[in-house]
C-alpha cells in the first residue's frame, strides 16, 4: 500500500446511505493537496488552506454508476487534516456547489466515535450532508426518486467529452426509461453505513483520482451497453 493510499484510507469518511438506496458507490478516488491548487475533478474550486496549521487536504471523489435522475454520479468530500493529525474541518459537494460539514449542535466536524468524518448522502442523488434531517430542505427530494427519476439521461461533463461522445437523443431517452422503470423508490430517511471496511486493498475501490478518471469512459460504456441489452430483451 502506498503512503498516499494509506493516508486516504485512514481518513476515509463513513458514508451513510438511505436503507432503500438502490445504488451503492462503485469507487472512491482520492487526491491529496499540500498547497493551493485547483481541483481536477471539481474545477469550480481551488483547494486552499492555512498551510502553517494544515498538513494536507484529502479530496475524495465518490463514484456511483447511477444517480436516480441520470447515468453516473461524482460527488466529493474534502477532509482537512491538521499538523496534529486531527480533522480540522470537512466539506462536501452539493448539487454543483459545496457545503461545510458540521455537527449542527457543536459547529465542529461531524465525527463518529472512531474519529472519522461521517456524512449522509441524499437518497438517490448522493449530495453530501452532515445531518439526515437536512434532506427535507432539498427541493424535490422525494419527487426526484419517483416521477422525476431518469429525467436527465446522460449529462456528460466537459472533462470526459474529449474521450467519449455525448450520447444521442435516443440513448438519452433509453437511459431515462431504464432508470425510471428499474430504480424508482420511496426514500425511508433511515440511514445505514457503507462500511469503510469495504475499502480493502484487494477490492480496488479506493484509488488515485487519475486512475478513476481514466476508467470513466469504460464505466459509462458498460452501463450504456447493459441498458441497451435490457431494452432489446424487454427488461429495460
Amino acid at each position: 500500500m502506498t503512503a498516499e493510499r494509506e493516508l486516504a484510507l485512514k481518513y476515509l469518511p463513513v458514508f451513510m446511505l438511505d436503507e432503500k438506496e438502490p445504488f451503492d458507490m462503485k469507487a472512491v478516488g482520492y487526491t491529496i493537496f499540500s498547497s493551493d491548487l485547483r481541483s481536477d475533478s471539481f474545477p469550480k474550486r481551488v483547494i486552499a488552506a492555512d498551510w502553517e496549521k494544515t498538513d494536507c487536504v484529502i479530496e475524495y471523489e465518490i463514484w456511483f454508476d447511477y444517480d436516480i435522475q441520470h447515468l453516473y454520479e461524482l460527488e466529493h468530500v474534502w477532509v482537512y487534516v491538521g499538523k496534529d493529525g486531527g480533522v480540522q474541518k470537512a466539506e462536501g459537494s452539493f448539487h454543483g456547489k459545496y457545503l461545510n460539514q458540521v455537527n449542527l449542535d457543536t459547529g465542529k466536524p461531524p465525527l463518529d466515535e472512531n474519529g472519522r468524518v461521517c456524512v449522509y448522502l441524499q437518497p438517490g442523488k448522493h449530495a453530501v450532508l452532515s445531518d439526515p434531517r437536512l434532506v427535507r430542505l432539498v427541493p424535490q427530494w422525494q419527487e426526484s426518486c419517483g416521477e422525476l427519476a431518469g429525467l436527465d439521461g446522460v449529462p456528460l461533463p466537459e472533462m470526459f467529452q474529449d474521450v467519449m461522445a455525448v450520447p444521442d437523443e435516443a440513448a438519452q431517452e433509453m437511459v431515462h426509461r431504464y432508470i425510471r422503470k428499474n430504480f424508482s423508490f420511496e426514500p425511508s430517511l433511515r440511514f445505514v453505513p457503507f462500511f469503510p471496511e469495504t475499502f480493502l486493498p484487494e477490492k480496488e475501490l479506493l484509488l488515485p483520482w487519475p486512475e478513476l478518471k481514466a476508467s470513466v469512459p469504460k464505466r459509462l460504456q458498460k452501463e450504456l451497453w447493459r441498458i441497451a441489452e435490457a431494452e432489446k430483451s424487454g427488461r429495460g
